[in-house]
């Protein structure tokens, strides 16, 4: 299954599969400006629940302590890249996944 979805700076492309769905962000260069990256929420509508993804990189700013590997939420450690794969997509699940362009400074 295929979905996009845009407002003005920012637009999403979700591909799922029965695993995984990757989602591939794009913005105009004139948006761009101070992203540090993206926080991705996923409300899963099967289980009645929603979190915020997780993911290796961090900022050392807001946590310097985070040992390497760990994961942490992209809405504290923005994902750094425009392309990012939810691994831990399960079968038959209704998602909703809600992309938000973080700007700022780590700590801010």
């Amino acid at each position: 299954m295929r979905q996009q979805a845009k407002i003005p700076g920012l637009s999403v492309q979700a591909i799922a599969g029965s695993y995984v769905v990757l989602l591939g962000m794009n913005m105009p260069k004139t948006a761009v400006k101070g992203v540090l990256g993206f926080a991705i929420e996923r409300i899963d509508h099967t289980e009645d629940e929603r979190y915020w993804l997780k993911g290796f990189k961090t900022f050392e700013e807001t946590d310097p302590s985070v040992p390497t590997g760990s994961l942490v939420s992209s809405l504290e450690h923005p994902i750094q890249a425009f392309l990012w794969g939810d691994f831990t997509a399960k079968p038959n699940h209704n998602y909703t996944y809600r992309v938000v362009a973080m700007r700022g400074k780590p700590k801010n």
